[in-house]
């Protein structure tokens, strides 16, 4: 028995040595010589092989093992050679090992060698006579004759060309690409052959994974119809308008017959239902409005056709909201929405703190409205709207001052209004390329029950141009006006009707509403006229965070229709933005070009959303 029981304790003894020695090193560090054209973490990245990171310090880098190294070897020369660097050999230095702390520190050197340029850009194949000419069509793709030869810039450009061809009708189009490399030249011919093959029409179309909300809402929402050609593009639009509804955590269109070629394509849209009722709480902060936050309840798919009933409040620093929204996306006709509003505001300065500043020093105001708003799509990028706000306006702690006496009588405004909005932006956040026009035109009678009567216009202008790499140059401008007519005057257009200007989204360096008329006290009466604009070039500065240089300029003048030119008040500075799923983080510094005694020379505003 004491023979047994000294075997297992020598055998245990044996298993702990084992055990002991299969205990691999870690990686300390990873470093690297002769990579000019990409910084270390970037290649660090590429690598299975990972260092111990700096935070959290008590972080551990991975187990050193040599395949691994040799696998990493061969990532290596795959990232430069899908970023156009087609010799580039990577191989280990040095591995130095700490046998006292068990660790490696790894050196790799990089023989980069020189980019393989591409030389000239070919299509071949089956050019659509839908397709532009063959000059534009080439000066459009990411793939540049003199540029590197990038994976990206190569994976891109087939896929603009299939789009292409896609968006004139021809569903099943494939583009094969074919590479001639002169590697002692280090230059390269590219070759996108063009299979377009038959304009397609659009087969049946079939929704699925829908259970609450009815088939016949989601195909009201339908940009596309059987017998049709195919668009890609109206496919993206049929998914937008779908996803749009507010129902769907995901709209997802699939052609279900692609290897049928002579056949129509038939399309299934796979969408996954949200759940009917939610709650959402939100936070944030901003240089106008301090603190601020958004508490909702939302009900969807109210009577199973898609409708929305909102229940929220809102609260910042110098104004508290509480509001319904009861949205219907189809009524009466096709591609028409109603939606009705109720909303009662306050606006009232609560702290005048984090350099927040009363907006409207002369007054507080605490509004009853209701908007009645029925929108309809006259076509992909034009949208009429047409409604009726009716409103109840109590102004309190006004101060006494014979300036603002007409101005701040408590009113009710029934206002009927109309606007037209052409939009062909890429994107709501964050646009890149594409134009915004939108004009609205608002009208309020004594003759129909209102304290004034009044025409106010407002046209807008957008347009955002990428002109060079990454870089957009965005434009802007807004010009405004408002008649009296019958017994009012200019000087009882109410205050809650006037124009305004300065702050983040208007003319920035300018104080929130200090641009224009002011009183003897240096405080806002707003105008009856307003031109604003601006002009904004946005370019990266790396990975999400981009830069901005803007020069805003404009003015409020007291009588309708009065432009002055030559009285325009001008501020510039730069910005900085980082880019979110909810929008880009911005920070612009404004400097008034011109600053009076009353002003400040600069101003730092921080907020969410682009200026414009």
């Amino acid at each position: 028995m004491l023979l047994i029981l000294a075997g297992c304790a020598a055998r245990q003894s044996e298993v702990q040595d084992e055990d002991q020695a299969l205990v691999l090193k870690e990686v300390r560090k990873v470093t690297f010589q002769g990579n000019n054209q990409f910084k270390a973490g970037a290649l660090r990245k590429a690598m299975a092989s990972k260092q111990r990171p700096f935070f959290p310090p008590w972080g551990r880098g991975e187990d050193y093992n040599r395949s691994t190294l040799d696998a990493d070897l061969k990532r290596l020369q795959k990232y430069y050679f899908d970023r156009g660097f087609l010799n580039t050999q990577a191989s280990v230095a040095s591995v130095e090992e700490n046998e006292e702390k068990n660790t490696v520190e790894i050196t790799i050197m990089i023989d980069e060698g020189p980019p393989t340029l591409v030389k000239t850009v070919r299509l071949v194949g089956h050019i659509p006579p839908e397709l532009p000419p063959e000059d534009r069509i080439l000066a459009d793709l990411a793939l540049q004759a003199g540029a590197r030869i990038t994976k990206a810039d190569f994976d891109r450009s087939q896929a603009q060309l299939t789009v292409m061809m896609q968006d004139v009708g021809y569903a099943r189009a494939r583009v094969v690409p074919r590479t001639e490399v002169d590697f002692e030249a280090h230059e390269a011919v590219v070759i996108l052959e063009l299979q377009s093959g038959e304009l397609t029409p659009f087969g049946e179309i079939m929704i699925t994974g829908q259970e609450l909300i009815k088939e016949r809402a989601i195909r009201r929402q339908l940009r596309i119809e059987p017998g049709e050609i195919y668009s890609a593009d109206k496919l993206t639009r049929t998914s937008d308008a779908i996803y749009g509804l507010g129902m769907f955590r995901s709209v997802t269109p699939l052609g279900t017959n692609f290897e049928a070629e002579d056949e129509p394509l038939d399309i299934e849209i796979k969408v996954q239902e949200r759940k009917p009722r939610t709650i959402e709480v939100q936070g944030g902060f901003s240089t106008v409005e301090g603190p601020r936050f958004r508490a909702a309840w939302i009900h969807r798919n109210l009577f199973r056709g898609g409708e929305q009933l909102t229940l929220e409040g809102r609260g910042s620093f110098i104004s508290q909201e509480a509001q319904a929204t009861l949205n219907f996306p189809y009524f009466l006709v096709q591609r028409t929405s109603f939606t009705q509003t109720l909303s009662a505001r306050n606006d009232q300065l609560l702290a005048e703190a984090l350099g927040v500043i009363d907006p409207q020093p002369d007054f507080d105001l605490f509004s009853i409205t209701s908007v009645s708003r029925i929108d309809h799509e006259l076509s992909d990028y034009l949208t009429a709207s047409a409604g009726l706000e009716l409103s109840y306006n109590d102004f309190y702690s006004v101060n006494a001052d014979a300036e603002t006496e007409e101005s701040t009588e408590d009113n009710l405004l029934v206002i009927q209004f109309a606007e037209l909005t052409y939009n062909t932006s890429n994107d709501f956040l964050n646009p890149t390329r594409g134009l915004l026009l939108r004009g609205r035109l608002d009208h309020s009678t004594t003759g129909l029950l209102s304290d004034v009567s009044f025409t106010k216009f407002e046209l807008e202008g957008r347009h955002y141009w990428p002109i060079w790499w990454k870089m957009i140059f965005a434009t802007r401008l807004v010009l405004g006006s408002i008649q009296p007519y019958h017994t009012t005057s200019s000087a009882e257009i109410p205050r809650n009707v006037r124009f305004f200007a300065g702050g983040p989204g208007s003319v920035r360096g300018f104080r929130l509403n200090r641009l224009g008329p002011l009183d003897s006290d240096d405080d806002p009466v707003g105008g009856n006229s307003l031109i604003e604009g601006s002009t904004e070039l946005r370019f990266p500065i790396a990975g999400q965070l981009w830069g901005a240089l803007f020069l805003d300029f404009g003015n409020v003048y007291s009588t309708p229709f009065t432009y002055h030119l030559d009285d325009l008040r001008y501020a510039a500075g730069p910005g900085i933005r980082y880019l979110t799923p909810i929008g880009p983080i911005r920070l612009d510094i404004g400097f008034v070009i011109d600053p009076r005694s009353n002003e400040d020379f600069a101003r730092l505003e921080f907020s969410i959303g682009q200026a414009f």
